[in-house]
């Protein structure tokens, strides 16, 4: 492959993965794959969120096919979020990245310590 079209490919999956990897989409979604929940729910839970950055993840989230929204605010009946098949098959990467993150968690600390005193 050119590194014309190895470029493109990385561009097209930035693009793909950027809702997976916000700041706030791995929350959201490790909360959805232990149950569904209401928007409110999800506010209350993830500590430092907006209610506009929550909706705004909520909806690329949806956007790509991995959070299904249930029920219409119009009809009086709760509106609950939870994982499609494939946002439960993302769950694979969100776990292999907590792996890493546990095994070099002190050394990642040590290093961002060690920058910020330069």
């Amino acid at each position: 492959m050119s590194t014309n079209n190895q470029c493109e490919q990385d561009r097209r999956l930035r693009e793909l993965a950027l809702p997976l990897l916000g700041k706030w989409a791995p929350f959201i979604l490790i909360l959805l794959a232990r149950q569904p929940h209401s928007f409110a729910d999800l506010e209350r839970a993830i500590e430092g969120i907006s209610r506009k950055v929550l909706n705004e993840n909520l909806v690329q989230l949806q956007m790509s096919g991995l959070v299904l929204k249930e029920g219409q605010p119009s009809t009086g009946f709760p509106v609950s979020y939870e994982l499609t098949k494939l946002g439960i098959s993302s769950l694979v990467v969100l776990e292999s990245l907590k792996s890493w993150l546990i095994a070099h968690e002190k050394e990642l600390i040590f290093n961002q310590q060690s920058f910020n005193t330069k």
